[in-house]
This record gives structure tokens, sequence and C-alpha cells, in this order.
């Protein structure tokens, strides 16, 4: 009866129908195969030549598998940003060696400053900005204010471009227990140190000698220096919405600290799994290959001393 009840409680969809369609498709077609081969070359003979052929057609599946990672399938892990550490500006010091080179929130020039310095902007930005936001659509008015120099390797990322590791950064607030949820602070300025410099970067576009030696670096050049992204945030001030109007815009208590997030760039190992299985795929292609051809060795072997014996009887 106890074995009745687990019965009765699988599943059929998705998971066991899964299963039993994949098993019916590997008996219906490789099984149809053999049997092709087992009545015209015999069972043995016919199962090696079977499998033979099964793992080569796995090899070039897996190949293919291998330079480009199927998007539903075997393929490893995508790449990311990962958590280093979190600390609060001012009081404590990051343990990562690149962050210390950082400039301090505090040091950064204050919006009602460029605001004071350019009204135009108001039009642009009715519900304020950061510097960030101006990196995207002012980069010219971000130079003005914070020189190359005094960045010591750090970059400023254009919001449009920090989703991902803003994302990233969400999720180890939340998990460290900082925070109960990203509506509890504002996002301030993404930094990013590091990683393979860009084609805009080290070359101008009509530098036709430059860019192909940069290709040509790219293409050779094995290693991927750590890359770096730091996201800071603020607490926001508690707003208690009205009814029937807007949810109030976050506004950051400027008595709370800033806190950065440390993030570092995960390459991940997409293909991995895809070689895994091309190795495997081959090393068994060659093994029942191997196999057919000492039976075709020891065949023509036999089949000569036959010969032989029948000459001389």
């Amino acid at each position: 009866m106890h074995n009745l009840t687990v019965f009765a409680g699988l599943a059929f969809d998705p998971g066991i129908r899964g299963i039993l369609v994949v098993m019916v498709g590997f008996g219906v077609l490789c099984g149809s195969t053999y049997l092709l081969l087992a009545t015209n070359i015999g069972s043995r003979l016919g199962l090696l030549v079977a499998f033979t052929g099964l793992f080569g057609w796995l090899v070039i599946l897996t190949l293919i598998w291998w330079i480009s990672p199927p998007a539903i399938g075997p393929r490893g892990n995508n790449a990311g940003w990962k958590p280093v550490e979190i600390y609060v500006n001012g009081p404590e010091t990051p343990r990562t060696l690149e962050v210390g080179k950082l400039i301090s929130p505090s040091d950064l020039p204050s919006a009602d400053r460029i605001l004071g310095d350019n009204p135009d902007l108001a039009a642009d930005f009715p519900n304020g900005f950061i510097l960030s936001d101006l990196q995207a659509s002012h980069p010219e008015i971000v130079e003005q204010y914070i020189t190359k120099e005094s960045l010591e390797g750090w970059k400023l990322v254009p919001s449009s471009s920090a989703g991902e590791s803003q994302a990233a950064a969400d999720a180890a607030l939340v998990s460290a227990g900082i925070y109960k949820g990203p509506t509890e602070y504002k996002k301030l300025d993404t930094w990013e140190f590091g990683g393979k410099p860009t084609r805009e970067e080290e070359c101008a576009d009509s530098d036709v000698i430059c860019r192909v030696g940069y290709r040509i670096q790219k293409t050779i050049n094995l290693k991927h220096p750590k890359h770096y992204a730091v996201v800071q945030v603020q607490t926001v001030i508690v707003q208690e919405p009205k009814v029937g109007e807007p949810p109030p815009l976050p506004k950051v208590d400027p008595a709370e600290p800033v806190i950065s997030v440390v993030l570092v760039r995960d390459l991940g190992d997409v293909r991995l799994i895809p070689f895994l299985y091309f190795v495997i795929s081959l090393s068994l292609f060659v093994l029942f290959a191997w196999v057919l051809h000492n039976r075709d060795k020891t065949l023509m072997v036999n089949k000569a001393q036959a010969q032989e014996a029948a000459k001389g009887a």
C-alpha cells in the first residue's frame, strides 16, 4: 500500500512527462537505427556502429554548444557582479585596496552647486539629479568639476548603464540585513575601476592602425584584469503619501552616512559545461572507433590465416 501511495503521488506533468518523452524519443530514434543495423550486420557489430555514430553526432552537437552556448540547455553560469564588501563612508575604511583610491562622497560637487552654475539643467532634471545622471546626458559638465587625475583610474558610470550593478547592490544590501527593501534608500553615484579597456578609450575612430592593434591585442590577451564597481546609497527620509496624490519622491537624509557596496565582476563559466560534454562525447567516440578498428584488424588477420590454411590443405 505504501508503494501504491508513492506512485499515486507522482505528477506526470511536467517532470515525469519530460523524462518519459526523452526515453521514448531515444528508444524510437536510436532503437530503430540499432534495429536496422542489427538485422544487417549483427547485434554486436550493429551496437558498436550505432554507438560510434551516436557519439560522433554528439561531438558535432556539443562542439556547436561549446562555440555558442544554447539559451536553454547545458551552459554554465552567466557573468555578473558579486558583492565583496559593504562599508560606511567616513567611519569605516574599505578593505579593498583599489576602493581606497575612490574619491570620497563628501568631496564631490553637490547638485545645488552644479545647478547654480548651470541653471539650464533644471529643465532637463525637474526632479533633481545625481552625477551619474549628468554623466549620461551632459558628460562635459561633469568634467568641469571632476578631473580624471582626481579619480585615479575610477570612472563615473552613467545611470543608464548601471542597472546590472545596482541590482546586485540591492540584493547585497537586503541579504546583509542593512535595509529591508530598496524603498528605504536612494541610489547615488556608481563607479567602476579596472577591467579591459574599451576600443573607444584606447583609440580614436579615425586611427585605423590603433584599432587593428587593439583588436589583435584583445584576441591574444588571455588575462582579465579585475573589474570593480562601487554603488553608493543613502537612507531616505520617511514620507507619508497623501491620498489622491502620486507617491512622494525619495529624499535622502543628510544626517545619514553614505553606504558603499563594493562589487567585483565575475566573468562566469558559460562554456564550461558544453566543453565537458564535448570532451566526454569525443572520448567515447574515439573509444568506440578504436574498438571497431581493432575488430577490423583482428578480422583481417583471421581471414588471412584462414586463406593460408585453405591453401595448405
